[in-house]
């Protein structure tokens, strides 16, 4: 039996068809992928429907597609001169770029755009999924669906894989990881549109198991001291950051920490008994400190599990293979993160160490915003920490609000000076919640608008942006720095209502 995605429009069902017949007909791929979890996946999706198609394709992730890193990737092109060049989960953005420096080298014959991103408003671009005779674009945005909660950049990459061959369900558990590193599962309902889909490809098929669980992050490898102790969504005030207090609410529930080879217990080794017991006081404290109890009733959700996947592993969990796959592309080692969902065991050694590297880099960057703050204006909270890389502000910043050390009520912007290029450009990331967007907030609108307004005031190309209604991310030369956070502050005042 085969599961129909009745979600996808008929237009979407014809690139992806489209999509298959150039890559029947082509000799030489080449991939190209962003370096977070997203990313990754669809970077992993691609290789492994590629290899299916019977090709050894060339592959790199890269920081950001711009005006500086499209000369390394036409320097790769002209390395191994491809005839067939996929973008996955970047790509929309950079059309013009991809035209101006790709489409006209004379070994490219085909150009695909696998990505989820909402397309910049540019009249001077082709309707339609063609976008020239060579690059076609596949974005559910173009589509009447939502690239922030019906599909990521890896669940679009899926569907092309899947339209191909159909054997290819086994990728939707990648899919799901990526949507789940991308934050795509939509409040109070959870996955919806075409990722619920491929969720009921994976489950059909037996890689992808839905249960209803706890949904602290951690469940399937932290002991549950630390379960509770790293727990920020929700913070649990006077138990978050306090082990000796998480010590105190197991045992007055007389919940054994260790089992009977002294091993940590995990939440995934309790009984259902235990576990209700737990989630019932975690309940009761929850309600104690919030007005709203959908704070309280939210520790209960909907859990990707990945049945094939190694036990007590973070692998198990499509949320915690999200965010070691995140801590690679995060320590510049995407291709570690690609050749774990490759299946390289040294690889999975690997992205181990750099997740705890990645675990020491974001404590170290909280425990610098505790002690030296945030500044605050009227519209947002503004984090400037020049030892923070420009791959982990973003990070930060959503853990900042997580954790209650800043608060909620406005959206937080973060600055970094520590880029990978070490040049003047300087990485601002944006993160809001859902009750901003909500009430009009898009931060991919608010700093697109702003870079927009700053080149034209600079008379030339002095700052990019891209991203989704809760987060996005800018690079602007540190010059325009000011200006572009004035213009920041302006465009989210006139746009929250």
């Amino acid at each position: 039996m085969e599961i129909s995605l009745d979600s996808i429009p008929d237009s979407m069902k014809e690139a992806l068809n489209k999509a298959v017949e150039i890559i029947k007909t082509s000799k030489k791929p080449m991939a190209i992928s962003h370096i977070d979890a997203d990313g990754i996946t669809a970077m992993a999706i691609v290789v492994f429907l590629l290899e299916r198609a019977g090709h050894s394709p060339t592959w790199q992730n890269i920081h950001q597609l711009n005006s500086d890193t499209i000369f390394e990737v036409r320097d790769l092109a002209r390395e191994h001169k491809p005839d067939l060049m996929i973008f996955s989960d970047l790509g929309t953005g950079q059309i013009q770029l991809i035209k101006e420096y790709l489409e006209n080298e004379p070994y490219i014959r085909h150009i695909i755009i696998l990505d989820h991103h909402l397309p910049p408003k540019n009249p001077s671009l082709t309707k339609g999924p063609f976008k020239s005779n060579k690059i076609l674009e596949i974005n559910p945005s173009n589509h009447d669906l939502s690239g922030s909660y019906d599909v990521s950049g890896a669940g679009v990459s899926f569907l092309l894989a899947y339209s191909l061959s159909t054997e290819n369900a086994d990728l939707s558990e990648l899919a799901i990881v990526g949507a789940s590193g991308d934050l795509q599962a939509y409040y109070g309902k959870g996955f919806v549109g075409v990722n619920e889909e491929i969720i009921k490809i994976g489950e059909y098929s037996g890689f992808i198991r839905v249960d209803k669980d706890l949904t602290f992050f951690g469940i399937n490898t932290r002991p549950l001291p630390q379960l509770l102790e790293y727990a920020t969504d929700p913070y649990l005030p006077g138990i978050t950051g306090d082990r000796d207090a998480c010590y105190k609410f197991y045992n007055d529930l007389s919940i054994p920490l260790k089992d009977d080879l002294d091993r940590w217990r995990i939440w995934m080794d309790l009984c259902q008994e235990e576990k209700q017991q737990i989630i019932q006081a975690l309940v009761s404290h929850i309600l104690q400190f919030y007005e709203n109890p959908r704070i309280a009733s939210g520790i209960v959700g909907n859990i990707i599990t990945l049945p094939r996947r190694p036990e007590r592993t973070e692998m198990r969990s499509a949320k915690e293979f999200s965010t070691l796959l995140n801590a690679c592309g995060r320590n510049r080692r995407a291709d570690v993160g690609v050749k774990i969902c490759l299946g390289d065991v040294d690889a999975l050694r690997e992205g181990i160490t750099l997740l705890q590297q990645h675990r020491a880099n974001l404590a170290s960057a909280l425990r610098r915003l505790e002690t030296d703050g945030y500044d605050e204006t009227e519209s947002m909270y503004i984090v400037n920490d020049p030892e923070t890389p420009d791959t982990i502000i973003g990070i930060i910043i959503g853990m900042a609000q997580g954790s209650r050390i800043i608060p909620v009520d406005k959206p937080v912007i973060g600055v970094s000076t520590n880029t990978s290029d070490d040049g003047p450009r300087v990485k601002i990331s944006g993160r809001a919640k859902k009750s901003l967007v909500k009430r009009g907030l898009n931060l991919k609108e608010v700093f697109s608008t702003a870079s927009t307004l700053v080149n034209e005031s600079a008379e030339e190309k002095v700052a990019e942006a891209g991203g989704h209604p809760m987060a996005a991310g800018a690079f602007v030369h540190e010059d325009y720095l000011d200006e572009f956070l004035e213009l920041v502050s302006v465009e989210i005042r006139r746009t929250v209502k």
